[in-house]
């Protein structure tokens, strides 16, 4: 099996991210792509503390669209 999986670890903050779309998911969850490429998971507690979860990147253009797919 070919198949990679990168693992990004991060400590309290985030790296900078240039926010190009946003997507609110079931009211805890944000997803955000970036003019790099990039996605990040964040978790919003009831608080409204935003907490990163995962950086995810692998895409060579700027994430303009997020939507929620059914499975």
């Amino acid at each position: 099996n070919s198949l990679v999986l990168p693992i990004v670890l991060w400590g309290r903050r985030a790296p900078t991210h240039c926010v190009s779309s946003l997507l609110l998911v079931d009211g805890s969850v944000i997803v955000t792509g970036c003019h790099d490429g990039q996605i990040c998971l964040w978790d919003l507690a009831p608080d409204l503390q935003i907490n990163p979860r995962a950086l995810l990147f692998g895409h060579t253009a700027s994430v303009t669209c997020l939507s929620k797919a059914s499975a």
